[in-house]
């Protein structure tokens, strides 16, 4: 288990394989000892054994308390940051396990409480601690309260890698006799790795609940805190994008109050008023793995451009003020960084805090009632008013680009208040003792209006007239203002979001006979999506984003369950709709669903199940406003160059299958066994930019005949300037697990089992230097468990489990260009002289991801 230092895994610290075995070794020779010591307990004694003190409980309760003490051996092989992500699971001493409970007798229910029960596990350092205490005294009160730690580790390499490739440098010393080279940055781990820690506190109180009234109070805590990375594109004041290391410090509080009304056995009437409050402090600084070169004093610098497939060179200097010496010079003390020439663009500092605070407090009445003959309904309205603030924005820079010497943005602050009415009614009428007919009516209408300011940069610059634009520039510098990211204008702005639907499902019930019954529900739907300023007209493709957004819906489901024999289940469903209008092109605009299970038991000792689901979508229309194809009405001006008139014709699909089966003869033997089969599909036309270079090829693609195939911009006498390609992701994937339980004496029981699952996917390539990663992957872990009962309530147990997983199979784009223009170079990305994902190992260009671990459990189970 990581530890929240920065370093734990930034710094790939891991112990030695000796230290392992070695440590592995004291671990087993203890637990031994301990099973040696306990076995030889069993041997008579005629020694008088001195007395111990025995647990006390309460007069008038029993007591029962059970704890699992040992501790894990695991023995990793291969990419430490994937098993990490994966499984996490480290050697040391635990606390697997511990319960304790409490229970009044039945002649002595005086006490505080009647029922009491306590539970844990995790402790000593598993990614997931939990523990729980409740206890209740039925009818006066009712306690629970929980806390969860989890450790969510996430290192994928693959993920927004820049696929840089390795073996680039940069010269050390002066161009004609270099004394040396700097490697350039190979971006091998994932830029938005994470290493963080919840802590999730829940309190849940309730009196008098069997009562006429009821009262409900319950709160809530939680916090995400630890180190993660994050690109940026945008370092504003500085020359190239940058690596950034942010660390999430993030809460929330939830507060619950509630009065629950029970004027008859079958109807009760809830109040509740619930409040959040969220704060956000996270902070961002330069990542220190990307911290390259120093300056000539010593100080750290950074340079940037992660993900250039060019090394940083002078075009990054101010040429004049170079003085003629080379880009970088030899570290002067051993060991040391190398420096970077005072006139090349550096950061040697950097800073952004954008702390958020937000109130939600949200009242909510509840409705449940079946007072009327043959009628049931429940329902419930809520309306929320809250507050969203970002007090105050702070970025600050530091290092040379060009003549900018420093730039810092405060004072820039944003609000929104959000404002939402909700209301749900259903309601069921029995017309027959065959018959029912019900419907659901659902509402919702939210409200955000804000404002945002974020000022542009004050820059200070090194005077145009200094002729010494260097970082050891010392004279006086002049003020500036630096260019802010696209979108953001410096100026009070006024931005609006809302969304408004209304929903009502319709359903006809039939009891046909005994085994068979149906129903069916026809669905009527509206939805209006605004934004900006007005949002109110056709939503135009302008800067900021302004309008509306109508869909309809209807849609039919059938469901049908047939018994047709005693031991035998059979239900399922079928959903149809259609949407006349989408929110985003991959919105869908039809859909259906299909969803059938089955259960069969054979005998007593069988039982059979099966279960197949499939979920088609799609939207097969261009979904670009008719104004992008058409020349200005005012100027006739032709289409913008930037608008490309293909259709999107987006479709996937989800589609799952599982059968299973379990034999249990009798108590002591069990076995089951559970096959499943997934494809997982979607598929979008698209244009894109393959990044290519003179010296670092793309993705392409070809048309029927052979020739370029790129998008065309409405425009047509624009240049075509990307490629046209079917974007796709498919993922079939097969799992299976088996497992077997068998006693044969009352003393011994042992767990077998094994776990696979298999992908098989591909996927479009517009990366020439990408693979198909876990789309070709296989995860498996076979276990066995064994446990021995020395005594009643005391049980050695032992359990192995083993962790593979392998990526592998050839991937990557079949077709490269190094250009793109109708008269593109088209050939084989395999018979080019550069890495592309045909030629590179299963990792790619990141850090291969293949492991396997051995992981051994031991512990003792005592209870009393």
């Amino acid at each position: 288990m990581k530890n929240i230092g920065w370093t734990s895994r930034f710094l790939n610290h891991r112990p030695s394989p000796s230290g392992i075995r070695c440590a592995a070794g004291a671990f087993a020779a203890a637990m031994l000892l301990l099973s040696a010591g306990i076995a030889g307990a069993q041997i008579p004694n005629t020694a008088v054994p001195a007395q111990t003190p025995e647990i006390t409980i309460p007069q008038g309760y029993s007591s029962h308390h059970s704890v699992d003490v040992g501790g894990r051996i695991t023995n990793l092989v291969g990419g430490g940051p994937m098993y990490d992500t994966l499984v996490n699971l480290q050697s040391g001493p635990r606390v697997l396990g511990e319960n304790f409970e409490m229970h009044a007798l039945p002649d002595h229910k005086t006490g505080p409480f009647d029922d009491l029960n306590a539970f844990g596990s995790g402790f000593g350092g598993d990614p997931n601690t939990f523990a729980k205490l409740e206890f209740s005294k039925p009818k006066i009160y009712e306690f629970s309260s929980t806390f969860r730690r989890d450790r969510l580790y996430s290192d994928y390499g693959l993920l927004a890698s820049p696929n840089v490739p390795s073996g680039l440098s940069i010269p050390i010393g002066p161009s004609s006799s270099p004394t040396g080279a700097l490697p350039w940055q190979n971006v091998n781990r994932s830029p938005v790795m994470f290493n963080t820690v919840r802590r999730m506190t829940d309190i849940n109180l309730t009196l008098a609940p069997f009562a006429t009234f009821s009262y409900r109070f319950a709160y809530s805590q939680g916090t995400m805190e630890g180190p993660s990375l994050s690109p940026s594109y945008t370092l504003f004041g500085m020359k190239y994008n940058a690596m950034l290391r942010q660390y999430e410090r993030n809460g929330s509080d939830d507060f619950l109050g509630a009065v629950d009304w029970k004027p008859r056995q079958d109807t009760k009437i809830s109040f509740e008023l619930q409040a959040n409050h969220y704060r956000s402090d996270t902070n961002y600084s330069l990542d220190p793995g990307g911290i390259m070169v120093q300056e000539s004093n010593g100080t750290p610098a950074y340079l940037g451009n992660f993900t250039s497939f060019v090394p940083y060179g002078t075009a990054a200097c101010n040429a004049s003020s170079m003085g003629g010496q080379p880009l970088l010079m030899a570290a002067n003390t051993p060991g040391g960084l190398p420096i970077i020439n005072p006139a090349c663009a550096v950061v040697t500092s950097y800073i952004r805090s954008l702390p958020v605070r937000i109130w939600m407090p949200t009242g909510t009445i509840r409705l449940q009632s079946a007072a009327i003959k043959n009628v049931s309904m429940n329902g419930q309205l809520n309306y929320t008013l809250g507050n969203m603030d970002m007090p105050n924005y702070l970025e600050s820079s530091q290092g040379l680009n060009g003549s900018i010497r420093s730039g810092i943005s405060t004072g820039g602050y944003a609000s929104a208040h959000r404002a939402v009415v909700g209301a749900d009614y259903g309601i069921v009428w029995q017309m027959s003792p065959v018959v029912s007919i019900g419907d659901q009516v659902d509402f919702s209408s939210v409200q955000q209006p804000g404002y945002s300011i974020i000022p542009a940069p004050v820059t200070m610059n090194t005077p145009a007239t200094a002729g010494n634009q260097t970082i050891n520039y010392s004279g006086s510098l002049t003020s500036g203002t630096g260019s802010l990211p696209h979108g953001v204008n410096g100026k009070m702005t006024y931005g609006f979001f809302g969304q408004e639907y209304l929903i009502n499902n319709l359903t006809l019930a039939w009891d046909a006979t005994a085994r068979a019954r149906f129903s069916i529900t026809y669905r009527i739907a509206n939805r209006n999506i605004g934004e900006g300023t007005p949002h109110s007209g056709e939503l135009a493709e302008t800067d900021p984003v302004s309008g509306k957004v109508t869909i309809n819906e209807n849609a039919g489901v059938f469901n049908a369950f047939f018994r047709p024999t005693h031991k035998w289940d059979v239900n399922g469903s079928v959903e149809v709709g259609y949407d006349d209008n989408a929110f985003t092109p991959v919105s869908p605009r039809q859909f259906q669903m299909y969803r059938f299970h089955t259960l069969y038991r054979a005998s007593s000792i069988a039982t059979f199940t099966g279960s197949f689901s499939d979920r088609e979508r799609h939207n097969n229309t261009s979904n670009i406003p008719a104004e992008d194809f058409l020349p200005n009405p005012t100027t006739g001006a032709p289409p913008s160059a930037t608008n490309y008139g293909i259709p999107i014709d987006h479709v996937d699909h989800s589609r799952v299958g599982s059968v299973g089966v379990v034999l249990a003869p009798n108590a002591r033997y069990n076995f089951n066994f559970n096959y499943s089969y997934s494809d997982v599909y979607a598929a979008t036309n698209i244009c894109y930019n393959n990044g290519a270079t003179a010296t670092a090829p793309g993705a392409a693609t070809v048309t029927g005949n052979g020739a370029p195939d790129l998008c065309v911009p409405l425009n047509t006498t624009a240049a075509p300037s990307t490629w046209y390609g079917r974007d796709f992701m498919d993922a079939p994937t097969n799992f299976g697990s088996v497992g077997l339980i068998f006693s044969p004496i009352d003393k011994f029981k042992a767990d077998l089992g094994y776990t696979v699952s298999a992908v098989s996917g591909s996927r479009f390539f517009n990366d020439a230097r990408d693979v198909n990663g876990s789309l070709v992957s296989t995860y498996q872990s076979p276990l066995v468990g064994l446990a021995w009962t020395f005594r009643p309530g005391l049980t050695w147990r032992a359990e192995y489990n083993f962790y593979g997983y392998g990526e592998g199979g050839p991937s990557g784009a079949a077709l490269c260009s190094t250009s793109t223009s109708l008269t593109s170079s088209v050939a084989p990305c395999a018979s080019l002289p550069f890495p592309t994902g045909l030629t590179e190992t299963p990792s790619g260009l990141a850090v291969p991801r293949n492991f396997h671990a051995n992981n051994l459990t031991l512990a003792m189970h005592y209870e009393f």
